[in-house]
């Protein structure tokens, strides 16, 4: 099988990639279907196979460096790559489209056969004058791709090919098999060889030339023998009949492995049409994006001018950006209600997964580290009914991610453990957060129970920061994320601003 190698240099790595714990959590949490709708702008097929990319994150430096170079490739050269998947995607098509057309007999099962190999015989010489181009030569990737599969899709190999393709339809259409074959024990056929193959087209012979053929074939031919035995007649027949299952198999080995290489080559390169039309679209926007660095420094990030991506793409607008700069491993975030905690969050996991993608980030300076794991808790507009029974199920969601986090791995929480309260919610969280923080797991929390806040605060952890929406004397947001001691009055006076403040509004 013809490896395409477009998305991870060693086929090793590609073979143990895995998914990340929870993705459908995380693509909603996250509202990845933004960012994947920039990506495939209308095509369904490369939404899907941009998400599979996505949700697969790269856990070494080696191929997050091959990925970025493929990425930035694609971004200035996106022509010579949005090239290569059209051909790829209208071969597939065309391959769906004759595989769909079920027949039974041997000889009709050939024909569909010598139809698909004509498909893939002139979508793989349109695909290698089209990697002829100097722009294969820029990226490591693919020129390794290109360079391989115009050695293993030689000139030679298409003429063969298509002779192969030109002997059988003949074949088909009439064409004279010479064979020989020696008499076995029992009167069975024994030692049968093909000569060679005498390409005669009856469609284009009137029926009195049919006729006079016929005749000739079978009464003049020096070649011909006349097979008077029963059991020789049967042991021909058996021998026509294994000849075509033969070629048969042979046809449906080649068409399957090409057929998997126009699938994969739609697939990988699909990624990286993606991540162009995402680049355009931001380019658009003058929206700032970087390629992101693997930190150094155990635990280390430093974000600059970091955004929301998702929410750029919605408002078509730019949305305030943060910058943060340290080494903890628990970052917890609380200060006013709708101050943007939630968006600066969002904003670090969008990041993060688009960096293990290979991709370029929003924002204009990204470094962090490589993590085996993105898990996000995100409580949702229907988790938050006060009962036990969202408690349960918020509990269950939390013990799974217990169950897959590991040191390696990042955790994301938005108001977890709101569906109680304050004072159960911020023992639980206490527990759990300790745990993780002791396991030197990194997280970053945001959360309205000043209790929990407070309290971890006062244990003046040394890989901790504690961060708060901004909020001015006068209510004004400025959506930047600052440094700050955790207050018990920012969140009970948004609530009392919104409850009493409407109240009064509807008595006026």
């Amino acid at each position: 099988m013809f490896e395409i190698g477009l998305l991870y240099p060693d086929k090793q790595q590609g073979a143990a990639t895995k998914r990340y714990g929870m993705p459908q959590d995380m693509s909603k949490d996250l509202n990845l279907s933004v960012i994947l709708n920039a990506m495939a702008k209308g095509d369904e097929e490369m939404f899907s196979n941009c998400q599979r990319v996505l949700l697969c994150p790269i856990s070494d430096e080696k191929t997050l460096r091959f990925r970025q170079q493929m990425v930035s490739d694609a971004v200035l050269h996106p022509d010579f790559y949005e090239e290569i998947y059209r051909l790829a995607k209208e071969a597939m098509e065309e391959i769906n489209k004759n595989v769909s057309k079920k027949t039974t007999s041997k000889t009709g099962q050939i024909s569909e056969s010598l139809m698909l190999l004509n498909v893939l015989l002139k979508y793989l010489s349109r695909l290698k004058n089209h990697l002829r181009s100097d722009l294969a030569e820029n990226a490591d990737g693919m020129y390794t791709f290109s360079t391989k599969f115009r050695e293993y899709f030689s000139d030679d190999f298409a003429e063969d090919l298509q002779q192969h393709i030109q002997d059988m339809s003949a074949l088909m259409q009439g064409g004279r098999l010479i064979m020989t074959a020696g008499v076995a024990g029992g009167l069975k056929c024994g030692d049968a060889m093909v000569n060679r193959l005498v390409p005669v087209d009856y469609r284009k012979m009137g029926r009195l030339r049919r006729m006079l053929r016929w005749l000739l074939l079978h009464l003049a031919s020096p070649e011909a023998i006349f097979l008077n035995q029963e059991a020789l007649k049967q042991d021909a027949l058996r021998v026509e009949e294994n000849g075509l299952h033969y070629t048969q198999e042979i046809y449906r080995s080649f068409l399957y492995e090409f057929q998997e290489f126009f699938g994969q080559l739609q697939m990988q390169i699909g990624f990286y049409v993606g991540c162009a039309n995402l680049a355009r679209s931001l380019k658009h926007l003058n929206m700032k994006t970087c390629f992101p660095r693997v930190s150094r420094g155990a635990g280390r990030i430093e974000y600059q001018h970091l955004y929301e991506l998702s929410m750029a793409l919605e408002t078509m607008k730019n949305p305030v950006d943060n910058t943060l700069t340290d080494a903890c491993r628990l970052h917890v975030i609380s200060g006013a209600n709708q101050g943007g905690k939630s968006t600066f969050l969002r904003s670090v996991g969008i990041a993060q997964v688009m960096m293990q993608a290979g991709m370029f980030v929003p924002a204009t300076y990204f470094e962090s580290g490589l993590y085996d794991n993105i898990l996000t808790h995100f409580t949702r507009r229907e988790d938050c009914s006060m009962n036990s029974g969202r408690l349960d199920e918020e509990m269950k969601r939390m013990n799974r991610i217990v169950d897959m986090v590991t040191n390696q791995s990042l955790i994301l929480l938005n108001e977890s453990f709101s569906s109680t309260t304050e004072k159960e919610g911020s023992e639980i969280a206490e527990h759990i957060i300790q745990a993780m923080y002791d396991s030197e797991v990194s997280i970053f929390m945001v959360t309205h129970l000043f209790a929990f806040a407070s309290k971890m605060y006062q244990k003046n952890l040394s890989a901790a920061r504690f961060l708060s929406a901004e909020r001015k004397e006068d209510g004004t947001r400025t959506f930047k994320m600052m440094d700050h001691e955790p207050t018990e009055t920012s969140y009970g006076l948004d609530l009392y601003e919104e409850i009493i403040g409407s109240k009064k509004c509807a008595k006026g």
